[in-house]
């Protein structure tokens, strides 16, 4: 399928339209602060947001940022942008100096929005970078959105039309992606393959559910973010949302109180809200899909004993590059499987060692796909050259397998494999057995370098408070249920939690670092 839109079409209008269409309609709530929003309401701001862009001179093409949590605020910056043809990116709101210096020299930014507490380190970074960047804070004071608006804008909303330009060469938004083990990278996607996306996403048993609730907590830079945004005006879908991060009683209010029917979130949330199970009633949910890093099978088991008849808790595989979900796992799909592939991906599996594809069944290889994607790395041929094949492939760097009824399952990411004495050891095998001890509440296994095994396996283990559990009985767990080249041999490390980036997924630079810190035994 061709990676264009209708003629003389892109995502602006559509959004626009959709708007319109739902103007009567509650878009957002915002259950810290109670205030909520009409979609009449989102849309007068953005146009008048829109506009201020255009009279401060920005054209079709030139970037737009913007960060922070999800405030009322959050989503005006990112319409605007699609009316105005600015591809947008959105920054992780726990981003410090070295971060968002690191992505702006990357993307940089004709004007950026953040939210207060950060406006003086995004206004040190552009200057530190020598960028003409405009600055503007949510919320109150002089360099805010409203005065920003009253500056350069007006009143008018009646008289505006959405910017016409070249779709092929103007992208929709830009994404971060990696971080938890190499440098930053900005995916950046045509309108074309997100039109297409759309059209899959919104076209999903439990996903188009029309005017109806949604509990919106994935942040800003995560493409479900964009997703969501994207597709709760085409469905008139109400967001429930919260400004004040990591409140794990707001969230329970949220649920309670607004019955959302779905919601897409981090399997380390989800681990948290299972242990306060006795306080949220799940029976709300519809679908609950869980993304972002691995999903273990009693995850799924106990959220699926808490909805109702008839409901649906899966893992979803998928990465920033692919516009998020790869394959599709529907209700019969045996448990702890990825699914199968969406009609809209052509993908296969290809042996790391020889390069030949695999065709038989329950045999691991990297899996990849075409199908609607990334055009590019940002501004970084040489990484977009590495991730795609001469005929298109994307090459996703992930060990998957399927069953004889093409069901995937996801076994590792190639780059986290240890290779101890010409074995590969993968870390999550080792994991599942560490996991299995009573006491053990957490765990990740990475490799250190050796000069004489190459890498050794390390467990990095957080323990139930006040277990008594030594490192000998780790490897002991180990050495017990596993063969000799999987041995423990960099040794355990006990930890008080594991680090995470903010979408919930290992920090393994930073695990690493900590652990060649540390005394491991």
């Amino acid at each position: 399928m061709n990676d264009t839109v209708k003629p003389n079409n892109h995502i602006g209008h559509y959004i626009f339209k959709s708007m319109k269409e739902h103007s009567d309609l509650l878009f957002q709530i915002d259950v810290a602060t109670h205030q909520e929003e009409t979609y009449e309401s989102v849309l007068n701001r953005s146009i008048k947001l829109a506009k201020s862009l255009r009279k401060l001179g920005l054209k079709p093409g030139d970037t737009v940022a913007f960060g922070g949590f999800k405030h009322l605020d959050i989503n005006i910056p990112f319409y605007s942008a699609l009316f105005n043809g600015h591809p947008v990116i959105g920054v992780d709101p726990y981003f410090k100096y070295d971060e968002i210096k690191a992505l702006f020299k990357i993307v940089v930014p004709k004007v950026a929005f953040c939210d207060e507490e950060t406006y003086d380190t995004y206004l040190k970074v552009t200057k530190d970078l020598e960028l003409d960047t405009k600055i503007v804070a949510f919320g109150n004071g002089e360099n805010s959105l409203k005065k920003f608006v009253e500056s350069y804008g007006d009143d008018e909303t009646d008289n505006f039309t959405v910017a016409e330009f070249d779709t092929n060469s103007v992208y929709v938004f830009l994404i971060t992606t990696s971080g938890t083990t190499g440098n930053v990278k900005v995916a950046a996607f045509k309108h074309g393959a997100v039109y297409r996306k759309m059209v899959e996403y919104t076209s999903i048993k439990g996903f188009n559910f029309k005017t109806t609730t949604i509990l919106n907590l994935p942040p800003v830079n995560w493409v479900s973010s964009s997703f969501i945004s994207l597709a709760s005006p085409l469905l008139g879908q109400c967001l429930v949302q919260t400004s004040v991060p990591d409140d794990l009683d707001i969230i329970v209010e949220m649920i309670n109180k607004h019955k959302p029917v779905y919601t897409l979130a981090a399997p380390s949330l989800a681990a948290a809200l299972l242990k306060r199970s006795n306080e949220v009633d799940f029976t709300c949910f519809l679908y609950i899909i869980l993304t972002g890093s691995k999903v273990y099978p009693e995850v799924l088991t106990e959220f699926q004993s808490l909805m109702r008849k008839g409901a649906f808790v899966f893992e979803s595989y998928g990465q920033t590059e692919t516009l998020g979900p790869i394959l599709q796992n529907l209700p019969d799909a045996p448990r702890g499987s990825c699914g199968k592939s969406y009609p809209t991906h052509d993908i296969k599996l290809i042996d790391t060692e020889t390069g030949n594809e695999i065709t038989e069944p329950n045999v691991p290889g990297e899996l990849w796909v075409k199908g609607p994607a990334m055009t590019e790395y940002y501004n970084d041929p040489q990484e977009t050259a590495k991730a795609f094949t001469e005929d298109g492939y994307f090459k996703t760097g992930d060990l998957l397998y399927r069953d004889e009824n093409n069901n995937y399952y996801f076994v590792e990411r190639i780059k986290t494999l240890i290779k101890c004495r010409n074995f590969h050891v993968l870390p999550t095998e080792l994991e599942d057995v560490i996991r299995s001890h009573p006491d053990v509440i957490d765990v990740c296994v990475i490799g250190i370098e050796d000069p004489e095994d190459s890498e050794r396996p390390v467990a990095c283990v957080v323990l139930r408070e006040g277990a008594e559990v030594t490192a000998k009985e780790i490897k002991q767990l180990v050495s017990d249920k596993l063969s000799k080249q999987k041995e423990l041999r960099g040794g355990v490390v006990f930890l008080r939690e594991l680090p995470r980036t903010s979408t919930g997924k290992i920090a393994r630079k930073k695990l690493l670092h900590i652990v060649l810190q540390s005394t491991r035994d």
